[in-house]
């Protein structure tokens, strides 16, 4: 099934995007080139990097989307996206942070992101390849789909395990199609570093709540000092 999109771990979330996107094979973002081009194996090397032989600098499927530069796994990505457009985006911040394995905070800032995107996104693919018709979203028994054995392959099994569970009973063909079109719009949203509002505006949050978080633990303490206070005081009294 070679359009097919595929959640289950980070390799073929990777490949199946790059079969999609890149129908005709890989493409710089940098400079266009479409020949000398590598896919990059290293241990070091993120997967899915590719290599310009051109331009001399790498790049993945990412670049240029909302996905790049995000220390989120793409495959994470790809099922906050599945869970939120099958809830219609009414999944809360705590739930997908359970389901996905990840902090509140980090839940909390894909489900920004992706509702920021498809607010500003085009139903419209990045790159010159178009979209390639009757896509569909593969799903299967966490077993039969996994195919790396690596660091981490455990914790990206269980998580696909629990991405079933809570989309069983509401992942079918209409499901898949809202994906399949908010995926398209969030591709279509270009990365720029210049614009920060978003970023600042997730900053501010995350300073406010933790600043929330400092305040609470210093009354608390105080709470705590207060009768130890008044206990001490009492004693010398005595």
């Amino acid at each position: 099934m070679p359009n097919t999109i595929r959640l289950h771990n980070e390799h073929a979330a990777h490949l199946s995007l790059e079969r999609l996107v890149w129908p005709s094979g890989p493409v710089c973002p940098h400079c266009g080139e479409l020949t000398r081009l590598g896919r990059l194996n290293g241990l070091s090397t993120p997967v899915g990097a590719w290599k310009c032989y051109a331009c001399r600098k790498p790049f993945t499927i990412r670049h240029g989307t909302i996905f790049h530069n995000s220390h989120v796994p793409l495959h994470v990505w790809l099922q906050a996206l599945y869970l939120l457009t099958e809830t219609r985006l009414k999944m809360g911040s705590q739930r997908l942070a359970h389901v996905l394995g990840v902090s509140v905070r980090t839940a909390w800032h894909l489900k920004q992101k992706i509702m920021h995107g498809l607010d500003v996104g085009v139903p419209v693919v990045l790159r010159s390849s178009p979209w390639l018709e009757e896509v569909g979203v593969m799903r299967c028994a966490s077993l039969a789909c996994q195919t790396e054995h690596g660091p981490g392959s455990a914790m990206s099994e269980a998580r696909y395990e629990r991405f079933l569970t809570a989309v069983e009973g509401g992942a079918n063909a209409e499901t898949d199609r809202r994906f399949i079109e908010a995926l398209q719009r969030l591709l279509s949203v270009r990365h720029e570093p210049r614009e920060a509002g978003d970023e600042a505006l997730i900053s501010e949050v995350q300073l406010e709540l933790g600043l929330l978080a400092e305040s609470e633990s210093r009354q608390h303490a105080a709470a705590m000092a207060a009768p130890q206070a008044g206990r001490a005081s009492s004693q010398m009294k005595g």
